[in-house]
C-alpha cells in the first residue's frame, strides 16, 4: 500500500517537473519574441520620430520669409537623407 502511494506521489512529482521545465521553455521563447518585439516598436518610434520631425521641417519653411528661400533649391537633411535610404 505504502508502495503504491510513493509511486504515485514519484509519477506526480515527474509530472510536474516536466510541466515546469516545458513553462520554462515557453517563458524563454516569449521573452525572446518580447524582446524581438520591443526592438521593432523602438525602430518604429524612431522613423515616426524622423518622419514628424521631416513634416515639421517641410511646414517651416512655409511660415519663414521669402527671401530667405532660394527658388528651385531643395535643402536635404542628413536625417532626411537618412529616412529615405531605410
Amino acid at each position: 500500500m505504502t508502495s503504491d502511494l510513493l509511486l504515485q506521489l514519484e509519477q506526480k512529482v515527474a509530472h510536474a517537473v516536466e510541466v515546469i521545465e516545458l513553462l520554462r521553455l515557453h517563458i524563454e521563447d516569449l521573452e525572446h519574441e518580447n524582446a524581438i518585439l520591443k526592438s521593432e516598436h523602438e525602430k518604429w518610434r524612431r522613423d515616426l520620430t524622423a518622419l514628424i520631425k521631416r513634416f515639421d521641417q517641410i511646414d517651416a519653411p512655409k511660415s519663414a520669409p521669402m527671401q530667405s528661400r532660394q527658388p528651385g533649391k531643395l535643402q536635404v537633411t542628413a536625417q532626411e537623407e537618412e529616412f529615405m535610404t531605410v
